[in-house]
């Protein structure tokens, strides 16, 4: 019974493993029975051979094996009968909520009357005679309203809407096609309309349907159908889209609804004279060969030397119907078929020389030589031997010589027929000369720089020895350049050169001379006689060429170009069968160059045969000797020149210094020395100074004049001291019609007589100041008055000119304007008055006398003047009345025309006055009141005609800001307006009122608007004037309110607000604001009140018809106002001044999204978190302070601070301690440490491990006189090199072996897998689809595998059963007295962490339990 019992359980357990042993085939790999997070709540999952067990934490539910509930606080029911306990989230502790109508903690206490929170969910409270009532809003019921109400119960919403409950109804989600509160009502989605294209739309539950027309497509149709989406055109065609349709565009040689078919091109015969067509696609292509034609359709016929009929390379010529063959040397023949003999025809070029060739095969060997030199002739009979320098089969070619670069040391090659040349260059380095054939050779002739005065050495070789040339500079000559050429004329002198006989040369003869001159007209050669002679001369600055020959017509030839400038000049005159004169000047531009036919020529002579030259003037009187020179050369000529000669050549013959000798020449000396005049600025009063070169000239301006214009005319003062005075200049003799009249004139009176011009009976012109302008009247035209002033005291040149029909004025060269007037001439005994007339009345009319100076008269070019002296050449004579000498001006400094101490300065016919700081005017008659800075900071002086004021916009907070002023009893002027500027955001506020009865006055806002009213004078009705823009929107208003007519005793009012056209007129009339000179108080601002507040903004200092309200009256220390009319504030608390007449935040000053509030007077930020500063614009340190107790503080720019706390602490500030043995997992009694890194277990001496769930290996005492250890788990004592060492297990570590080895730190597991530590080893929890011991297998490439390996395992475990069967029966035979034992020492070597058991002897037998 016992056998079968055992043997029936066998065959269950094995069946069971059979069928575990399947699933695990097919479902996981891993036998490992702990998976990744089996045990919840932070319970430790303890894996053994045949099951797994989680220990649970202490909050959780003991009984659930996967710890998966924790234990609920309420289940003991802690809470009394009338309390619901309630669980705290995250917390194993609860809560006691009492219901309504208790309290206190046990909840047991009823409510009693009405409490504040007897009612619940906004529940009123009632209580009459009985027991308090609940009146419970919409949505809740129960005697405390504490129950809600569920809307949804009675399922209001319809079609599967969704029915949500709400404090006070319900709501109803409705599903797509249904709308309205219950869900009622279907939508008809048609309505809108969305099919296009002339679709159908159906309507359907929550959508619909459109049908769409044939060509259209879409949800909605919108689509159109491309038909020409498959491509059905052919050949290259273009598809072209249409509704429903399409249609294709062929390529050209197509044809077909699709372009299916091709066109046969051929079918017209396009070829010609017989050629072969082919078609292609949209083309044919024609076949010409054989037809002698040629051309896309054979048209065109070949060339005749198409098919080359020309032998022994000929050149082939057409012609138009023919060719002809151009043979080469040799050959002959229409088609140079004929081989001539060879040097024959004399093919050589250029004396080349021909050579017969006497055989063939010596022309084989020339043609092969030819060929290699890829000369493509054929066999030739003969060959050029060419000479040096050209090559060639004919010696045709020239020989580039320069091609090998022959030239050395930089010389340039020159290639020619003859052969090369090299042009050798110099060296300024080395200073070397190169020279030879090829540039190797160096120069020696210049190193002695035998060139003299500047002159260029040019060295060359002759017969072997070294030469040189000298190329002279402007003024030497010579073979070294040591002969002087230059010649200087002094004036009145000449210098004669004279030569014989000379016969005609073919070139004809030259002349040539360079000049250097200032004069206008000089002469600078003479030669010849008077019968024949030619004559170079300056005249008028340019240079003439005169050439005369007996009774002939002169030639005079000319150069329009400017030689008297004082440089050098460059003259060549050449006398051939023509004249021709050049100037050889750079700067010469135009006309350098004249040409005549020559005289000479005509006359059968030569101007070579010309005697006797003179330059630079001709002899006058008689020579040193006393012989007469030649009269003949007394004849008319420009002056004798004063300059220098250079350079001059005769024909070939030079003239050089060596040329001058005392008996044939006169003032003339070598060199040319010339000296500046102008250097030392001889000319005074800007005069002009012109080098004459033997002196100098001054050109002066008018008034001055002399040689050095150190003088001046003398000028006339008229009306010194206000005395009347006048000039008369009588004229005595007539003048021409064209007349100028010209004067200097100095005044600052505006009005006065400055000319006239006439006889005793008549009076031709008039000139004179009205208002300092000038004016001009001739008889029969009207007055002509300029614009220009003349009465500012400076002097200025005034001119008339007199033309016929026409009197221009002048200022200058400035045209003033003109009359028209007859013509008329003056005539001898005119009269010319100036200043004045002798009749005073007529003098009036003209402005008075004039007062000031006039100076240098001048008619045409005569002076008129007033005092002649004895010197000068006064044309007429002055009569002079009280005009005296120079031009001095009064004195108007006596008496002191300066007020206010003011110290007079005396200028011309004027006086200027210093004037202290505080004073203004030309006399200093005006007060500055305000650069004496009368007003308090914060203020603005304003500047008034008898005084000043101090003005500033004032800020007003709404506090109590009543400001009192009155007038000071002395206003006499009438007051007709107001004026002031505000801005405020208050809808209502009262301004300025004042009230005298039955008069008042009052301006206020009043719903944010401008409210004027008025009672004044008699009338009984009160003016009202509103504005018609709102004012109370912070922007800067400026508002005037006057009368229309403020000359009325009574009159319309009318209200301005920022110059707005037109103004609000009022409808009635009013007096003025008169009332306010008594003794009425008039306030500003307003007084706070329990209902209003006080005025809030910028308000301007209010002007009463010019009279200010200012705010700084009774400031102590400041200055008086000196004006009479004034308004005194008489009360009021000090006023703050400073406002702004613009948003101070329009500008938007905060930063970083800080708010801005305007404060009238500035504006105020309020700025985020982590900003501050008067813009925001400080980043704030939140750190300074240190408010992280146990980290670090950081403060990201514009944020708040972020404190980084340190291992083991927690909290905004790292404030609070962090618990981590909260949940712990410290088995067997172990005491869990917290520290900053996590937390540790203090185990019991018989455990060990990370949570102490392993039992200690025992421990070995290792020591001696020197080392004293303690080997723990399991370690031995062992000695090593003298010092005693603990030797460790496998897993253990350290000094003592008291450290585990964490075996998971190389983290061993494979995809994923989680390491769990164990004692000298590791086991991995796999992820799903992986398994093995490091989770390197995947199970989904195994799974086929893994099916045959289940039906292999229920195979062999059926064979097994049998075989189990047989031994079960033996073993319980031979059972052994050992039940309800256990081993230790099986389990310690069974385990998994214990590895040394398999090298080590099993303890003694255990003792029986």
């Amino acid at each position: 019974m016992a056998l079968r019992t055992v043997s029936h359980r066998l065959l269950l357990c094995l069946s069971l493993s059979l069928l575990i042993s399947i699933k695990s085939s097919f479902c996981n790999k891993n036998d490992t029975k702990c998976v990744s997070n089996s045990c919840q709540n932070n319970s430790t999952c303890k894996d053994f051979s045949k099951d797994k067990s989680c220990r649970c934490s202490d909050t959780a539910i003991h009984g659930d094996k996967d710890c998966g509930e924790e234990e609920d606080p309420c289940l003991s029911s802690p809470c009394p009968e009338h309390a619901t306990c309630v669980r705290v989230p995250g917390e194993r502790r609860s809560l006691c909520r009492c219901p309504p109508g208790h309290s206190r903690a046990g909840c047991d206490t009823a409510a009693g009357p009405c409490g504040p929170s007897s009612c619940l969910h906004g529940g009123v409270c009632h209580r009459d005679s009985g027991p308090p009532v609940c009146v419970c809003p919409t949505g809740y019921t129960g005697r405390f309203c504490e129950l809600d109400l569920d809307e949804c119960a009675s399922s209001p919403c319809l079609h599967g809407a969704v029915c949500q409950d709400g404090g006070d109804g319900y709501s109803c989600f409705c599903v797509p096609g249904y709308q309205g509160r219950r869900c009622d009502v279907e939508v008809d989605e048609c309505v809108s309309e969305p099919c296009q294209n002339a679709a159908t739309c159906l309507n359907e539950i929550g959508r619909y349907t459109c049908l769409c027309p044939r060509g259209f497509s879409g949800v909605n149709c919108e689509l159109e159908v491309d038909e020409c989406w498959s491509q059905p055109c052919l050949n290259g065609a273009t598809c072209q889209d249409a509704v429903g349709a399409y249609f294709c565009d062929c390529a050209p040689g197509f044809l077909g609804n699709r372009c299916e078919l091709n066109t046969d091109e051929c079918a017209s015969g396009p070829c010609l004279h017989g050629g072969l067509c082919v078609d292609g696609a949209n083309r044919y292509t024609c076949t010409c060969a054989g037809s002698g034609f040629t051309g896309t359709r054979c048209e065109t016929p070949l060339p005749p030397c198409w098919s080359q009929p020309c032998h022994n390379n000929a050149i082939c010529e057409d012609s138009a119907d023919r060719y002809t063959c151009r043979c080469r040397p040799g050959y002959t023949g229409a088609q140079c078929e004929t081989d001539l003999d060879g040097c024959g025809s004399g093919p050589c070029q250029a004396g080349g020389r021909c050579v017969e060739l006497p055989s063939e095969t010596g022309r084989e060997r020339l043609a092969r030589l030819l060929s290699a030199s890829r000369r493509p002739e054929a066999f030739p009979r003969y060959l050029c031997i060419c000479p040096p320098g050209l090559t060639g089969v004919h010696c045709e070619e020239d020989v580039d010589e320069c091609s090998s670069s022959p030239c050395r040391n930089g010389g340039t090659c020159e290639n020619s027929p003859e052969g090369y040349a090299c042009r050798c260059p110099f060296d300024p380095r080395s200073g070397v000369f190169f020279g030879g054939r090829d540039c190797s050779d160096i120069l020696l002739g210049c190193a002695d720089h035998p060139c003299l005065n500047n002159g260029t050495c040019f060295p060359h070789v002759h017969d072997g020895r070294h030469r040189f040339d000298c190329l002279c500079p402007a003024g030497y000559t010579g073979s070294r350049c040591g002969t002087v050429t230059t010649l200087s004329f002094e004036g009145s002198g000449f210098l004669w050169v004279s030569s014989g006989s000379a016969p005609a040369q073919e070139s004809g003869c030259t002349i040539a001379l360079r000049f250097q001159t200032v004069q206008p007209a000089a002469l600078l050669l003479f030669r010849g006689d008077q019968d024949a002679f030619m004559m170079l001369e300056v005249l008028a600055g340019f240079v003439h060429l005169t050439v005369q020959v007996g009774n002939r017509p002169k030639v005079v030839l000319l150069i329009p170009h400017d030689t008297s400038d004082g440089g050098w000049h460059t003259v060549e005159a050449t006398f051939a069968e023509a004249v021709t004169l050049a100037l050889r000047d750079d700067s010469c531009t135009g006309t350098c160059i004249a040409r005549a036919p020559s005289p000479f020529e005509s006359a059968g002579s030569s101007a070579c045969a010309l005697q006797n030259s003179f330059l630079g003037g001709l002899p006058e009187g008689r020579a040193h000797s006393g012989d007469a020179l030649f009269n003949v050369y007394k004849m008319p000529s420009a002056p004798s020149l004063v300059g220098c000669l250079q350079d001059v050549h005769l024909d070939s013959n030079a003239i050089t210094a060596e040329s001058i000798s005392s008996d044939q020449s006169l003032n003339v000396r070598a060199g040319c020395t010339r000296k500046d005049w102008c250097e030392s600025q001889p000319c005074q009063n800007r005069g002009r100074c012109l080098n004459l070169w033997l002196g100098h000239q001054c050109e002066c301006y008018r008034p001055y004049r002399g040689r050095g214009c150190h003088g001046e005319y003398v000028a006339g003062r008229f009306g010194q001291d206000d005395s009347p005075g006048y000039a008369v200049f009588h004229l005595n003799k007539d003048y021409e019609e064209d007349l100028a009249l010209s004067m200097f004139v100095r005044t600052r009176r505006p009005a006065g007589l400055l000319l006239a011009l006439g006889n005793g009976t008549y009076q031709y012109l008039r000139v004179w100041l009205e208002h300092g302008r000038l004016g001009m009247l001739t008889p029969g035209s009207p007055k002509l008055l300029v614009t220009f002033v003349l009465s500012d005291g400076n002097v200025h040149l005034v001119s008339l000119k007199i033309k016929p029909n026409k009197i221009e004025l002048y200022q200058s060269s400035q045209n003033l304007g003109f009359l028209s007037a007859p013509t008329w001439k003056l005539q001898k005994g005119d009269v010319l008055y100036v200043g004045g007339l002798p009749n005073r009345r007529e003098t009036e009319v003209s402005g008075g006398f004039f007062k000031g100076c006039i100076q240098d008269i001048r008619l045409n070019n005569e002076n008129l003047e007033f005092f002649p002296n004895s010197t000068s050449s006064a044309a007429h004579n002055a009569v002079l009345v009280n005009v005296t000498e120079g031009c001095p001006g009064d004195s108007l400094c006596e008496p002191n025309p300066c007020h206010h101490g003011g110290v007079c300065y005396p200028l011309w016919d004027d006086f200027s006055c210093s004037c202290p700081a505080n004073t203004a005017g030309k006399a200093c008659q005006e007060l500055r009141w305000c650069e004496l800075g009368p007003c308090p900071p914060g203020a603005q002086c304003l500047q008034l005609p008898r005084g000043f004021e101090c003005i500033a916009n004032a800020v007003f907070n709404g506090q109590s800001h009543e400001l009192i002023f009155r007038s000071n009893g002395n206003i006499t002027r009438e007051l007709t307006n107001v004026t002031f500027g505000f801005r405020t955001r208050d809808a209502h506020a009262i301004i300025l009122h004042a009230e005298k009865e039955p008069e008042f006055l009052r301006i206020h806002i009043r719903d944010s608007r401008l409210l004027f009213q008025l009672q004044s004078g008699n009338s009984l009705y009160t003016l009202s004037l509103t504005s018609l823009q709102p004012v109370s929107d912070g922007v800067w208003y400026q508002v005037t309110i006057s009368m229309t007519d403020p000359g009325a005793q009574a009159s319309r009012w009318q209200m301005e607000v920022d110059g707005q056209t037109p103004p609000v007129t009022s409808t009635v009339a009013a007096g003025s604001l008169s009332f306010l000179k008594d003794d009425t108080n008039v306030y500003v601002g307003d007084r706070a009140s329990n209902s209003t507040r006080a005025l809030r903004g910028c308000l301007s200092t209010i002007a009463i018809s010019g009279l200010y309200l200012s705010y700084f009256e009774n400031v102590g220390g400041l200055m008086n106002r000196p004006q009479e009319e004034r308004f005194l504030k008489v009360s009021g608390p000090p006023v703050e001044t400073g406002c702004l007449q613009l948003d101070a935040c329009r500008s938007g000053p905060c930063l970083h999204g800080g708010r801005c509030k305007d404060t009238y007077s500035s504006h105020r930020c309020t700025c985020p978190a982590g900003r501050s500063g008067p813009h925001c614009e400080l980043d704030v340190d939140e750190c300074l302070s240190r408010p992280c107790i146990h980290g670090n503080c950081s403060a990201p720019a514009g944020a708040g601070y972020h404190c980084r706390c340190e291992p083991g602490f927690t909290g905004v500030n790292c404030e609070s301690e962090v618990d981590h043995c909260q949940r712990h997992q410290c088995a067997n009694g172990a005491t869990c440490i917290s520290d900053a890194n996590g937390y540790s277990c203090r185990c019991p001496g018989n455990f060990t491990g990370r949570f102490c769930r392993y039992l200690r290996l025992p421990s070995t005492f290792c020591g001696n006189e020197k080392t004293n250890l303690t080997c723990y788990n399991g370690g031995n004592c062992t000695e090593f090199q003298g010092e005693m060492k603990c030797a460790c297990w496998p897993g253990f570590t350290g000094e003592r072996c008291d450290k585990d080895i964490d075996e998971c730190a190389s983290d061993p597991c494979l995809h994923g897998g989680r390491c769990h530590d164990l004692l000298n080893g590791f086991r991995c929890t796999c992820a799903l689809a992986f398994a093995g011991p490091r989770c390197e297998l995947d199970l989904a490439d195994d799974l086929l595998s893994d099916v045959f390996a289940a039906i292999g395992s229920v195979t062999l475990a059926l064979l097994l059963i049998l075989f189990l069967a047989v031994v079960a029966s033996v073993l319980a035979s031979n059972k052994r007295a050992t039940q309800g034992s256990y081993s230790p020492s099986r389990q310690e070597k069974d385990g998994s962490r214990v590895e040394m058991w398999s090298v080590m002897d099993a303890p003694a037998a255990e003792r029986l339990i």
